[in-house]
């Protein structure tokens, strides 16, 4: 007769129960002393409980391939290669750090009309903050000379300094920069006969890694010295980090091509054979692995009379399609950045400390050179945020559940403008971009801003073509993209209220001032976004002391100081001076893909008229 056995027994007691009952119906006449003292209980237990482990780790191991009942980091993170995704590690809060200095006035010049710019200092990129203990370092050069950023926003903030004769005598300047938890650290690896294999991993000493901010190639061993800045970004003996190890080219600047605006690089996909990838270990370890081709063929010099065939070969042999190997006998220098996590986000004000900063000042007295940089403060006007530790199990079972593998294709219209706010910022950072498709065509109109933060729609060539260029890899093949310069719609308000009796006229006429300003705030809008004047009318009424808003009138200032550009929407008249806009029935100031509403002289341009009851 056939022994029946239950698979169904998984745990302890039933496969205890399971055995013994086993041993009762097959066996009744070997053994028959069930008590818990006997040798034969002691050795079905035994079983019992390997039987016990056996099926806890069988559902341990099935568990590991599937995402919701995962426990194990690592398996989580093999899962997400899979899918593509880069899971990221610590990741830094951001803040802007009002750096300030002192300057003299320019000449002799008692008024004081203007700030001598050849003291203007620059401080160089990786110059730090400190405050509550953490680092905070510049992530691009800060020149006090330009009152633009790197990517061309206004950020310099001047003022007089007045003497007891009522004389400027020097001008405190203020630039606010972004800056990113975190300081910069060298790593060393000598690249020996052994390391030249394929993919060769280097894992970094910190579980704190943020980014990789250059791979230096050496040759040679036996170096002590650390490479300079200017060493690090030497074009040939850098590697440079990619998503995929498949991808051939990186997006950077071209210092042989012309910019007509010296904060804005030019930029251009150069293709690189040297080229890595990083990913983080269930440690929280930083791995850096490097390429797996190779185009050497230096053994077969030594074969005289076939270097016409060795050419040829070379051209099989040279397969640097996931990226060339590190040469033997060679120093790799890895720079990168530390820091991050949740405990990176400070108040405000908090960020009051200088630390190793690189501050050039090249004017003609070597004293005054020596004043401004002893001047230099700091502090951070915003708290700084965004700082998080590398994610948990938890959150790293979401991420892999609703996101896949990204195509970094550009198909639809926000495709294009999310790539946009992707490009980096040395190469051009406009403030609004409009995306829309006119005849099979993708049209892209940037806005960015003067020195007086007003929009502007006079935009860098040099930018307009690095994201035509930017985006010549993302786009779809049969994509045309022209890149143009957006459209300004100044208005004009002119608003009529009936307010209390008894009311301050002063306090209405500022408050409903204040309320059509903040609302009109062009950092509350993008291009073509539509104007509810309705809502504008109802935040009016509910300014203090104001019974109605009676009537409300809306006009297009064009020419002179204001814009050219004149709205689509019909006017109310023919009168070419007032272009007063009618706002139809639905109250409304319809925008376009490549124009943007402003009111650019709040003090001029909003009139208030008040009647009482």
């Amino acid at each position: 007769m056939a022994k029946k056995i239950d698979y169904n027994a998984r745990n302890f007691a039933e496969v205890r129960s399971e055995l013994v009952n086993f041993v009762k119906q097959y066996y009744p006449d070997v053994y028959s002393d069930f008590n818990d003292a006997s040798v034969g209980m002691m050795l079905l237990e035994l079983n019992a409980a390997v039987g016990d482990m056996l099926s806890y780790h069988t559902d341990r191991t099935f568990n590991e391939t599937q995402i919701s009942y995962m426990q194990e980091r690592s398996s989580l993170l093999e899962l997400a290669r899979t899918f593509g995704l880069n899971i990221p590690g610590n990741r830094p809060s951001v803040t802007i750090v009002d750096w300030t200095v002192v300057v003299p006035v320019a000449g002799t010049d008692a008024e004081g009309s203007t700030y001598n710019i050849s003291y203007a200092p620059i401080i160089k990129k990786g110059s730090q903050a400190i405050g509550a203990g953490k680092v905070f370092e510049l992530i691009e050069d800060c020149d006090f000379s330009s009152p633009f950023t790197s990517g061309g926003i206004p950020n310099l903030i001047l003022s007089p300094n007045f003497n007891s004769n009522n004389n400027i005598e020097s001008y405190t300047l203020t630039k606010r920069e972004l800056c990113y938890n975190g300081f910069t650290k060298t790593f060393k690896r000598v690249i020996s006969s052994e390391d030249y294999k394929p993919f060769l991993e280097v894992i970094l000493p910190e579980t704190n890694v943020l980014s990789i901010e250059n791979i230096l190639q050496v040759e040679g061993t036996n170096i002590s010295v650390t490479p300079t800045n200017e060493e690090f970004s030497v074009f040939e003996n850098n590697f440079y980090e990619v998503v995929s190890l498949a991808e051939s080219q990186k997006f950077m600047e071209k210092n042989d091509i012309i910019t007509d605006n010296s904060s804005v690089k030019p930029g251009s996909w150069v293709n690189v054979s040297k080229r890595f990838i990083k990913e983080f270990t269930d440690k929280g370890f930083c791995k850096i692995i490097l390429g797996g081709g190779d185009e050497d063929t230096s053994a077969l010099n030594d074969f005289v009379g076939c270097q016409g065939q060795i050419d040829r070969i070379g051209n099989f042999v040279n397969n640097l399609s996931l990226g060339e190997i590190p040469k033997p006998s060679t120093t790799l220098f890895i720079k990168y950045r530390v820091g991050g996590g949740a405990e990176s986000n400070l108040g405000v004000n908090t960020i009051n400390g200088v630390g190793t900063t690189n501050i050039i000042v090249a004017g003609d007295d070597s004293r005054e050179n020596k004043k401004v940089r002893d001047s230099l403060v700091v502090n951070n006007p915003i708290p700084a945020i965004g700082g998080k530790s590398a994610p948990s199990v938890e959150e790293l079972r979401n991420l892999i559940k609703y996101n896949f593998s990204a195509q970094n294709r550009v198909v639809t219209i926000p495709d294009y403008k999310n790539r946009i706010d992707l490009m980096p910022g040395k190469f051009g950072v406009p403030f609004r971009c409009g995306v829309w498709e006119e005849r099979n065509k993708i049209k892209v109109s940037v806005l960015t801003l003067d020195s007086e933060s007003k929009l502007s729609n006079t935009s860098t060539s040099t930018m307009k073509e690095n994201i035509a260029e930017y985006l010549s890899d993302y786009r779809m093949i049969n994509d045309y993209i022209d890149v143009t310069n957006g459209k300004i719609i100044n208005l004009g308000f002119e608003v009529d209220l009936f307010v209390e009796r008894g009311a301050s006229q002063s306090e209405v006429v500022s408050g409903v001032n204040k309320v059509i300003v903040d609302y009109l705030d062009i950092n509350k809008w993008e291009m073509g976004d539509n104007i509810y004047i309705s809502k504008l009318i109802e935040t009016i009424n509910s300014v203090a002391q104001v019974l109605n808003v009676i009537d409300l009138r809306v006009f297009n200032k064009v020419n002179g100081d204001y814009s050219v550009n004149e709205i689509s929407q019909p006017y109310i008249n023919d009168d070419s001076d007032l272009r007063q806009i009618n706002l139809l029935d639905s109250y409304l100031l319809y925008g376009e893909p490549n124009s943007m509403f402003e009111i650019k002289y709040p003090n001029k341009d909003i009139r208030i008229r008040i009647k009482t009851t």
